[in-house]
């Protein structure tokens, strides 16, 4: 009756640090949603409600921590950069394209200078980020297939006036309203495609 090694019983400790490593992930998620770029492991223990022996336990992995976010978030990535209608005129494709990235920027952006803060750390954070890149520069060609035609110094230039980067300079340290910086990444916009 009740043997203790049938393979169909599940292990009630594996099932526990499941249930906890989520619970983390979902803490740390959370936290830098908030706001809170790099959560302390207090900060951690206190969102997710596990004690902080288990988060110093699960820390010991952050890396898998690290991947375990990632994943939502490229899943995240893709509704907001990557799945909108690109067709229309230029001015209209410059119009959308704009309220897709700047709106995806804005969702994302604890997440981005998180991992930004973190990637010297975690080599996978670095790769994921070039990858990352590498979609959106993909991605602005499907907005604007004239850039093709262009002088590959115009291309590199849009590709700089409409990373993240530039966006966050212009909304955090130049103070400019979200109107603003799209009014003004719109212009160069225009300028350099036409």
């Amino acid at each position: 009756m009740g043997d203790s090694k049938d393979p169909n019983k599940k292990d009630g400790r594996l099932e526990r640090s499941k249930k906890s490593r989520d619970l983390i992930i979902q803490a740390m998620r959370d936290l830098i949603d908030e706001g809170i770029l790099s959560p302390t492991a207090q900060q951690v223990a206190e969102t997710a409600q596990v004690g902080i022996r288990t988060v110093f336990r699960h820390a010991n992995d952050m890396e898998t921590l690290f991947k375990q976010i990632g994943k939502t978030n490229a899943k995240q990535r893709s509704a907001l950069f990557l799945e909108a209608d690109k067709t229309g005129t230029l001015e209209l494709r410059i119009k959308n394209f704009l309220k897709t990235r700047t709106t995806g920027y804005a969702e994302m952006q604890n997440f981005i200078l998180a991992n930004a803060a973190a990637k010297w750390k975690y080599k996978f954070l670095d790769q994921e980020y070039k990858a990352v890149i590498k979609t959106l520069k993909q991605n602005l060609h499907e907005w604007f297939p004239e850039m093709v035609n262009l002088p590959k110094e115009k291309q590199e230039m849009i590709h700089a006036i409409t990373s993240f980067e530039f966006w966050y300079r212009l909304r955090a340290h130049q103070n400019m309203s979200n109107k603003s910086a799209n009014d003004l990444m719109a212009n160069q916009l225009r300028s350099l495609l036409k």
